[in-house]
């Protein structure tokens, strides 16, 4: 029962991320207008905003014009979802473990909203760093840990943008990628610095070797900061650091 509990609440929350993910980067009001169809303007009533099931029973269309429904917004309430699951199996009921949902969270906003925008809102890597180091004593990590990792992430990060804006005279990548490392390396610390940069590097390759194989050509903008995201919690996610010194020690 608790660990249903915990998904619902999880996916509830993934619906208020796409809200935010929509709305922000035009300039909206999440509050006003109310939820409603961008196709037909209708207004949606609550049954249509229930997480999971609406998207399911309206088989991804609006109930008015059958309007078709992107399916990431099913794939972000499920990912909340699991976000507030694995959070609550790893800390349990916890201050760390909603601290711990709330940096997954902030870094899927970001992640939706870099994807479509190349930008990450300050509101996800300012308020994040703040939070992050303002919350480590409440967290098993610790301040040091926390401001190490905060100075590592966002320093190297700062030293590769200064490279190509100085020497190169281009923009390597977004200064909002700093501002994320920073952020990340102040909930994980250093060790979540290293995930970031290795796992995201990876995935980032994946992700972009059809398109180089396919055009023949690497010569496109991608933006950097869902791999990061993606790479930090994957590093939680097989405790990295566990499976890399058990390498070593071996």
């Amino acid at each position: 029962m608790e660990w249903g509990i915990v998904a619902i609440l999880g996916a509830s929350f993934g619906s208020f991320y796409n809200v935010l993910a929509y709305r922000l980067p035009r300039g909206m009001s999440i509050i006003s207008p109310p939820s409603h169809c961008p196709a037909c303007k209708n207004r949606l009533r609550w049954y249509h905003n229930v997480p999971v099931i609406s998207y399911i029973v309206l088989r991804g269309k609006c109930a008015f014009c059958s309007y078709k429904v992107p399916i990431r917004y099913l794939l972000v309430e499920l990912f909340s979802a699991f976000l507030a699951v694995f959070c609550y199996f790893k800390w349990g009921l916890s201050l760390e473990s909603v601290l711990m949902f709330v940096f997954f969270s902030l870094l899927l906003i970001g992640s939706l909203i870099d994807f479509e925008t190349f930008t990450i809102p300050d509101f996800v890597t300012l308020g994040g760093l703040i939070l992050g180091i303002l919350s480590s004593p409440l967290r098993s990590s610790g301040f040091v840990d926390s401001l190490a990792g905060a100075l590592v992430g966002g320093g190297a990060f700062l030293a590769i943008y200064v490279f190509y804006i100085k020497v190169r005279k281009m923009e390597g990548l977004g200064f909002g990628d700093v501002k994320l490392m920073a952020m990340i390396g102040s909930f994980t610390g250093v060790y979540g610095v290293f995930y970031a940069v290795l796992l995201g590097s990876i995935a980032g390759l994946i992700y972009a070797l059809p398109m180089i194989l396919k055009y023949k050509n690497s010569q496109f903008v991608l933006p950097y900061g869902p791999f990061l995201s993606l790479g930090v919690f994957l590093g939680i996610l097989i405790d990295f650091k566990r499976f890399l010194f058990a390498q070593i020690g071996a």
